[in-house]
């Protein structure tokens, strides 16, 4: 297959598309007894706030086809109140369609992310996610994200992921 051009993969803005896999993961996850976002909170509305813009919302696209997506943005006052604004990536709902499962398209995502801080001169990519869904912290850790902390946030258990991004001078 040779090497792939990520930025001819992954497009920005494009929210309706991923609301439409966000949605369909989250109904998978419902359906298997273990859900994790409620489908009526993934809307064009509820995801623009106040720190998430349309240009943070990506889609990755195989075969003219959007396959996964994810929330890259660069402050994160709910989660990482202690990182000032582009001092760190943060990645949220990472999701790939479930035709796509376990082909490595979460990787090619984190990859993208990473080139995005690069780009921005950004030295650390984080995440949290679900801290009881072995499954998840395990996928992180594969990719190269260390758990830096783990704590329980109301009635959910979050765990800290971040990975050091080597920037070339």
């Amino acid at each position: 297959m040779g090497n792939i051009n990520l930025i001819n993969c992954v497009k920005n803005g494009d929210i309706e598309s991923a609301i439409l896999i966000m949605k369909e993961v989250a109904k998978w996850l419902i359906d298997k007894g273990q859900p994790l976002w409620e489908i009526d909170s993934l809307t064009k509305e509820k995801l623009l706030n106040n720190n998430i813009l349309a240009e943070n919302i990506y889609t990755y696209w195989e075969n003219e086809k959007p396959i996964a997506a994810m929330i890259l943005q660069w402050y994160d006052p709910v989660f990482w109140s202690e990182i000032k604004p582009n001092e760190s990536g943060f990645i949220h709902k990472l999701c790939v369609s479930r035709e796509y499962a376990g082909k490595g398209i979460s990787g090619k995502m984190i990859k993208f992310a990473e080139n995005e801080c690069k780009n921005k001169g950004i030295k650390t990519l984080r995440s949290d996610c679900a801290g009881d869904r072995i499954k998840l912290c395990n996928l992180y850790e594969s990719l190269g994200f260390k758990q830096i902390n783990r704590k329980m946030m109301g009635n959910y258990d979050v765990a800290f992921y971040e990975k050091n991004i080597e920037l070339k001078c």
